[in-house]
């Protein structure tokens, strides 16, 4: 088992993250002396997504060009969406309010569509401004602002994967007013349709007998987790009996579940919230069960990375060339190269190296993405570079390349 905490970031924190800028690399030239010789580049293009960036990769008679930006994007039926947080709320001597939202947006179009949002903090900070219309806002970025006001409310967003239409995400919400109401401390885990914005039930992603045996299949992990660790405890187990005096607060929620991916074959991950004896939220983290695929997984399996056993290699096999990636010594990096040529004879052009771990490859030259859709795509790259006013963040989870993780009892931030 593993305990940690989940803490909200502290307003000095989030002050600086909301004065900060992106940053990301220019575009850049590859390979322009290989091609400067006569050995022409396989002709490819497409997005790769890695460690908290995608990267946008060309390639032909002209060389290699490759930029990069803090930018999560999945693509639907031959549209690409864009998946960002925005943030609002405010800040007092005494006070901070702070809630997050989910947003999509198609690349082609200017409008936005909410994914997600929980308007109880932004309820809260009515009624403070209601019972406290003496205070005076502060700026985030005052020198002089407190670091621990007593009434704090806030909620948090975090994307957990994307796998096409769908992101999985966990929302963890804190109420602890001053003098007012029992905090509050609650998470839960959802799936929602990146186009519109509804929550995705089990039943709508994977068909309902996979969904009716998912949830069986759960709710017996669940039973035989527990019974383990009460089992451990009894035997003098410290970390176990730590984690017995808040067992019974779990409730199993068959609605409280994400998507994974194991081996590139669908899977279903559930979250069974819980809390402390101080009132914290906790979860519990089944191991993921896989799924028969569904129809609209088929588009998804063909982005996802593709391991070698000896996890030495991962890669995405494109009809016309291959893109591979070889981690660094330390697991921290990936070197990105591209493979092409004819059977037997095949070349490797180095791309980058980037952050790991690496996520998904969406090609854009199958079919090729037109002049309208570049010019789209190009511009977001622009905005998540340079971002002013409300501040625009995404970034991909920071899961493992190599199996996923054993069940975990952990500690809401």
């Amino acid at each position: 088992m593993m305990m940690m905490r989940w803490r909200p970031a502290t307003r000095r924190v989030r002050a600086l993250l909301a004065l900060s800028a992106v940053t990301a690399t220019a575009v850049v030239a590859a390979c322009g002396d290989r091609a400067s010789r006569g050995e022409a580049l396989p002709p490819a293009e497409f997005l790769f997504a890695a460690g908290d960036s995608t990267y946008w990769v060309r390639s032909g008679d002209d060389g290699m060009r490759v930029r990069s930006a803090p930018i999560l994007l999945t693509e639907v039926e031959g549209r690409l969406f864009e998946i960002f947080l925005g943030d609002e709320g405010a800040e007092y001597a005494d006070a901070s309010f702070a809630s997050a939202r989910l947003w999509s947006r198609e690349v082609q179009h200017r409008d936005s569509t909410l994914l997600f949002g929980d308007s109880t903090v932004m309820h809260e900070l009515a009624g403070w401004r209601r019972t406290h219309p003496r205070d005076a806002e502060i700026d985030p970025a005052d020198e002089e602002m407190p670091e621990d006001p007593r009434t704090v409310v806030n909620d948090e967003i975090e994307i957990i994967d994307v796998h096409g239409p769908y992101v999985t995400m966990e929302h963890l919400l804190n109420v602890d007013i001053d003098g007012g109401p029992p905090h509050r401390h609650a998470g839960r885990r959802m799936v929602v349709d990146v186009r519109s914005g509804a929550t995705a039930s089990l039943a709508a992603l994977v068909g309902a007998d996979e969904a009716r045996r998912v949830t069986a299949a759960a709710r017996a992990s669940l039973t035989q987790l527990v019974d383990s660790i009460r089992t451990a405890g009894a035997a003098g187990n410290e970390r176990a009996s730590v984690a017995t005096e808040s067992l019974d607060s779990f409730r199993f929620d068959s609605a409280s579940f994400g998507m994974t991916d194991i081996g590139r074959d669908p899977a279903v991950a559930f979250m069974v919230p819980g809390q402390s004896s101080d009132g914290e939220a906790l979860a519990l983290y089944l191991p993921p069960i896989t799924v028969n695929a569904p129809v609209w997984w088929t588009s998804v399996r063909a982005t996802l990375p593709e391991w070698a056993k000896d996890s030495a290699r991962v890669t995405w096999d494109r009809a016309k060339y291959d893109v591979a990636a070889r981690p660094s010594a330390d697991g921290d990096a990936l070197a990105l190269v591209l493979i092409g040529g004819p059977a037997g004879q095949a070349r490797e052009w180095p791309i980058a190296t980037v952050a790991a771990p690496a996520y998904q490859l969406i090609p854009l030259d199958t079919p090729p993405i037109d002049s309208a859709a570049r010019a789209a795509l190009s511009r977001a790259f622009d905005i998540s570079t340079s971002l002013d006013g409300l501040i625009q963040r995404a970034s991909w989870p920071h899961r493992p390349s190599t199996p996923l993780r054993a069940t975990s009892f952990s500690r809401l931030r």
